[in-house]
């Protein structure tokens, strides 16, 4: 008897799916309420560059209008794509770059700007550059994304060479590594951000500005390093080699003690936010207070400017306009996969709060 029930309850959910189905709006229903072709409606869910954006909203009015709701698996099908992209972090070596706000801000982004796209967003992580080149591989095999955003920049990069080789379509955020053109880059004008960073100090009346890191080895470092130098150097300013500042080496918590007495600093500018927090609590244990003792100027515009005191002077470099445009480029080359290549420049700006003072 429980059988027989269960049987006949079966065949209702069926009939009430399949009349759920015949209910269901189409891409024709659509087309018909904003006066268009079908096809325009596909492009329109694709946000191809061909259609104006008169016509876009107009569609979009009538999906609202009508509750019409994409059918991905159908959409699948036809197009052969999965409406999802993969977004490859750096290789996750440590805790102090899991602890880096940056990235979950960016996939925050990233994730904002997919759905407006109708799209989806799939992470691979890994250890080492060789975990992520295997998880690129998975999924670039089980169709589980059409195209890569890279997270990171590398010279040496089994992923990007994975992606070259089997012509799929990728876009990289940060530094420029490749010359020969094949690769679109997303980025901030790092040097430009070291560059205004000094002239803002030495506008306040400072002279002995030191550039603390905490690597030496890293491409954002070495840009933002340079653009300090270069602006020091026109303001016939010292130009000091940078300070290494790591809380796991002691020597070089040491080492950073003495260059702030010997070149008599009264300002630094430093790598990232976390970075400048730490230094702030270091200082503490010297009883230097910042901004009083020495002005701080940092990067990111990160949740850290904005939680310390005194808050922090810092680049806003505005994670949610790379997360947009790396989205944008990367769809643009799954439209047309023959687009050229370029390098793109996100625009920063300075938020100027309580870390720096006039001297």
């Amino acid at each position: 008897m429980e059988d027989a029930n269960a049987c006949m309850n079966h065949r209702i959910q069926m009939i009430e799916d399949m009349k759920g189905e015949a209910d269901m709006v189409t891409i024709k229903d659509v087309a018909l309420r904003a006066g268009v072709n079908p096809s325009t409606v596909s492009r329109t869910l694709k946000d191809s560059s061909s259609i104006s954006q008169t016509t876009k909203d107009k569609v979009r009015k009538a999906m609202k209008e009508l509750g019409y709701v994409p059918n991905v698996a159908a959409q699948m099908l036809a197009s052969g794509l999965t409406q999802s992209v993969g977004l490859v972090l750096p290789p996750l070596t440590s805790q102090e770059r899991l602890s880096q706000p940056f990235f979950m801000e960016f996939i925050t982004a990233i994730n904002a700007a997919a759905s407006k796209k109708s799209q989806t967003v799939s992470i691979a992580t890994g250890e080492s550059l060789e975990d992520l080149q295997h998880q690129v591989h998975l999924m670039h095999r089980q169709k589980r994304a059409d195209g890569f955003i890279i997270l990171y920049s590398e010279k040496e990069d089994p992923v990007k060479d994975y992606l070259l080789e089997h012509h799929l379509p990728f876009v990289v955020v940060g530094v420029a590594q490749d010359t020969s053109g094949a690769i679109t880059y997303i980025d901030n004008d790092n040097r430009g951000m070291g560059r205004q960073a000094a002239e803002f100090l030495a506008e306040k009346g400072h002279q002995n500005i030191l550039f603390v890191t905490d690597d030496l080895e890293g491409q954002v470092y070495s840009e933002r390093y340079e653009g300090y130098s270069e602006a020091m150097a026109e303001l016939n300013l010292p130009v000091y080699p940078s300070v290494v500042f790591d809380r796991h080496r002691a020597e070089t918590l040491q080492d950073f003690m003495d260059r702030l007495t010997e070149k008599q600093a009264t300002a630094l500018v430093v790598i990232d936010d976390l970075s400048a927090v730490r230094i702030i609590q270091w200082l503490s244990f010297y009883q230097l207070r910042v901004p009083d003792d020495l002005s701080i100027i940092s990067f990111n515009n990160s949740i850290y400017a904005k939680i310390i005191h005194p808050y922090l002077s810092s680049f806003d470099i505005n994670i949610a306009e790379l997360g947009r445009k790396s989205l944008e480029e990367l769809l643009g080359l799954l439209e047309k996969p023959s687009k050229e290549s370029k390098k793109i420049l996100v625009p920063f700006h300075l938020k100027d709060r309580e870390s720096v003072i006039r001297r």
